[in-house]
């Protein structure tokens, strides 16, 4: 159930304010948490674009807010995920493909990675923003691998912070259409589609900076494995990115089309490294078994 409520900025003390601050202290009701994630699923708009959580409100702004239920199913369900490494602070874990990673509000009672999380750390729950707890990077819902999971409030801002400064490095395996050159970087920014809201787009709504670099580890007949390092974490970045240069990912049915090999976007995330508190901390996982099927379906076709 939603219902869609605009509003005019009038009052000068607003200026300057962060916009889902300002929401959060206009309608009490709901938490600031609530806002960035109706911004995130591209439900707010200001002067009829896209929002950003962090831009700040300007007088005579339209806001243009679809609200909807902020009922999250954040009950400790058992949910299969292997864990990589266990530290005090932080949890790598490999996530499957088909699992989201947090509760949206599309799909407020889906059962995702947090349901685990709670289910089998139950100190995650005392995290104040619950619908997210402890999370501080995604994987798309059909992307697999590795993820990084902070334990308590501190060592969130810590690896958050990481994040934001670019200094979490990760690269991926993925299985592309055609022959790119052996090696390249796609320097395109990213945005909210302009039209469906469910996509990102290069040059799209509030387009922001993304910055990949790929090189080619085999050929195949009509496709390419490559190994993809993202300097940037935009949402749907390696996709939208692949798809650009005319190369989109194997699988995927929203920048390419679906594949008889693969039934989802065949892009794994194989490998993080970071320094947390003073110690290198670096993580691989090897490439699930749809994926090598696929691998092994294409290779199997003469160049």
């Amino acid at each position: 159930m939603e219902n869609v409520t605009t509003i005019t900025i009038t009052d000068p003390g607003a200026i300057g304010t962060r916009l889902d601050r300002f929401l959060a202290s206009q309608f009490p009701e709901y938490s600031r948490s609530y806002f960035k994630a109706l911004i995130d699923d591209g439900l707010i708009l200001v002067n009829g674009l896209q929002a950003k959580s962090s831009q700040a409100v300007k007088l005579s702004d339209v806001l243009t807010i679809t609200f909807k239920s902020k009922t999250f199913n954040l009950a400790p369900i058992p949910v299969a995920f292997d864990i990589v490494d266990e530290h005090k602070d932080f949890i790598v874990i490999n996530k499957p493909a088909g699992l989201s990673v947090h509760p949206s509000l599309s799909a407020p009672d889906e059962v995702t990675l947090i349901n685990g999380l709670l289910h089998r750390f139950g100190d995650m729950a005392h995290f104040d923003e619950a619908e997210r707890p402890g999370i501080v990077h995604r994987l798309d819902k059909n992307t697999s691998g590795l993820l990084l999971i902070a334990r308590n409030p501190q060592a969130q801002a810590e690896l958050s912070s990481l994040f934001k400064d670019r200094k979490i490095h990760k690269k991926y395996i993925a299985l592309v259409h055609k022959h790119p050159d052996r090696s390249g970087s796609v320097d395109l920014p990213i945005g909210r589609h302009a039209i469906e809201r469910h996509k990102m787009g290069v040059f799209g709504i509030e387009a922001r900076s993304a910055l990949s670099h790929y090189r080619v580890l085999a050929y195949y007949a009509d496709a390419s494995l490559l190994e993809v390092a993202i300097v940037t974490g935009r949402t749907h970045q390696i996709r939208v990115h692949m798809a650009s240069i005319g190369h989109p990912i194997v699988g995927d049915a929203v920048y390419g089309t679906s594949s008889t090999h693969i039934g989802r976007q065949a892009l794994h995330s194989w490998y993080v490294a970071f320094n947390f508190r003073g110690k290198d901390y670096a993580y691989s996982c090897p490439i699930p078994h749809d994926m090598i099927h696929a691998i092994n379906a294409l290779k199997s076709k003469k160049i």
